[in-house]
């Protein structure tokens, strides 16, 4: 359990530091970049525990190579996304939707702390397989990644560059004259109205299936589908779009045309 231990303490211990300085600071800059940096820090923390354990309990045996590549994986993504979300927010206003978890005069910061608290379990939760993957002695992690791992492997890749591809194309059409408050409708999102969360759950779901952990470690991707799907990213704003774009006709035309998540060819009313 020594693996679940140090991620436990990364994930909520980041956490707690940053709901520290928000709540002392009354800004969310710092959110994001938190948030993601916990993955990183779990991954590479959970590692290093696993690589001493092994050394002294199987010394002379060669490190699997498949916890390596988890650890390595998480931390590209990790650090590829906070650092689009960090940028993001010093070139723009503070979102809305966090700065209401803020308390009010003479409140305690009980939503706040809420907020942090669901961030840390997002983070744990999600990196369930990579940190049971990182088990001594290796069971099943230990087996060369074979037909299926090289399979998820590229599975990982293909949602790291649609996410990151998806951020990108979104960030320069934003940027261009009278589309601030328009829904990007180019390159990947021609085909897909959340092409960025596609890749997000794709990453998931094939970390998941490279990990060879426990099959009740499939709670991590499913709980990222369903936080996407469900709770937050697609249903806020999908709604958000149809109220303020509820009688533009080019709007309209696209989300009847578009694919919702995954990207598909265009197709016809």
């Amino acid at each position: 359990r020594a693996g679940e231990v140090t991620s436990a303490l990364v994930c909520y211990g980041v956490n707690a530091a940053g709901f520290s300085v928000t709540a002392a600071t009354h800004t969310h800059m710092l959110t994001d970049l938190t948030g993601t940096g916990a993955f990183v820090l779990s991954a590479a923390a959970t590692y290093a525990a696993f690589a001493s354990q092994h050394a002294a309990q199987l010394p002379g045996k060669p490190m699997p190579l498949r916890p390596l590549i988890l650890a390595a994986a998480v931390s590209l993504w990790g650090m590829r996304l906070g650092g689009f979300l960090f940028n993001r927010i010093l070139n723009s206003p503070e979102d809305k939707r966090l700065t209401e978890f803020f308390p009010k005069k003479g409140e305690l910061p009980i939503r706040l702390l809420g907020f942090w608290t669901i961030q840390a379990s997002w983070a744990y939760v999600s990196l369930l397989p990579v940190t049971m993957a990182m088990t001594v002695p290796p069971l099943r992690t230990a087996a060369a990644l074979g037909p299926a791992g090289m399979v998820a492997l590229a599975g990982f890749s293909v949602g790291f560059l649609c996410e990151s591809i998806a951020d990108h194309q979104k960030s320069v059409f934003k940027a261009l004259p009278g589309k601030k408050n328009r829904p990007c409708t180019v390159g990947l999102w021609h085909y897909s109205r959340h092409p960025n969360y596609f890749g997000e759950m794709l990453v998931w779901w094939s970390l998941w299936g490279l990990s060879a952990a426990p099959m009740w470690t499939v709670a991590s991707p499913l709980f990222v589908t369903f936080l996407l799907t469900q709770v937050s990213g697609i249903p806020l704003l999908e709604k958000k779009y149809d109220k303020v774009y509820a009688t533009d006709k080019e709007y309209q035309e696209y989300k009847s045309t578009t694919s919702l998540l995954i990207p598909l060819p265009k197709f016809s009313k």
